[in-house]
């Protein structure tokens, strides 16, 4: 028992917890929006690459960036977090750079398959509501990344990669990369 205070440590240390867990119930939980797609050709389900934010659309933590597979073989809005043998292939690099901008905020990152090719993820409150992007090389310009598509052959090994995308110009932009 505390002295003077007639509860037990349990109880006080379980009363601290719920206080806690209550005021920090006010505030809305971090949200995730993605902000590009990976595919393979070998079913529907995507490799999606999203970006923790708080209501100011500001990155959530030191490692913002989230990867995760929606299963769409399974359903519309089902997923599941990337196994250990998937993350050489497509989990991220360690190393998430945030910075603030004029605009929003900036996340660098690099696919560990790709690590010299970096990702800028930008976030942006516009109308009212947070918009997260993705740009990249893609062929000889800087380009909004939309969806990455792995066309894969049996049994391990990978034909091409394509980077799809729009270029500054408001066109479609698209790059091959064979190995």
């Amino acid at each position: 028992m505390l002295p003077g205070s007639g509860l037990s440590h349990f109880t006080a240390v379980v009363l601290t917890a719920v206080a806690t867990l209550a005021s920090a119930a006010g505030a809305p939980p971090p949200s995730r929006q993605s902000a590009f797609f990976l595919t393979r050709s070998e079913n529907r389900n995507q490799v999606h690459y999203a970006l923790r934010m708080d209501e100011a659309c500001r990155p959530v933590g030191p490692r913002p960036v989230q990867v995760y597979w929606l299963m769409l073989e399974r359903g519309p809005s089902e997923t599941e977090d990337l196994l250990g043998v998937e993350q050489p292939v497509y989990g991220l690099e360690d190393s998430q750079q945030v910075e603030s901008t004029e605009e929003g905020w900036r996340v660098r990152v690099s696919l560990r398959a790709f690590p010299s090719r970096p990702v800028d993820i930008t976030s942006a409150r516009v109308d009212g509501r947070c918009q997260v992007q993705a740009w990249t090389r893609v062929g000889n310009t800087v380009a909004r990344l939309e969806h990455v598509f792995v066309k894969t052959s049996w049994p391990f090994s990978v034909d091409f990669v394509r980077l799809d995308g729009v270029g500054p110009d408001g066109k479609p932009a698209h790059e091959l990369i064979r190995q």
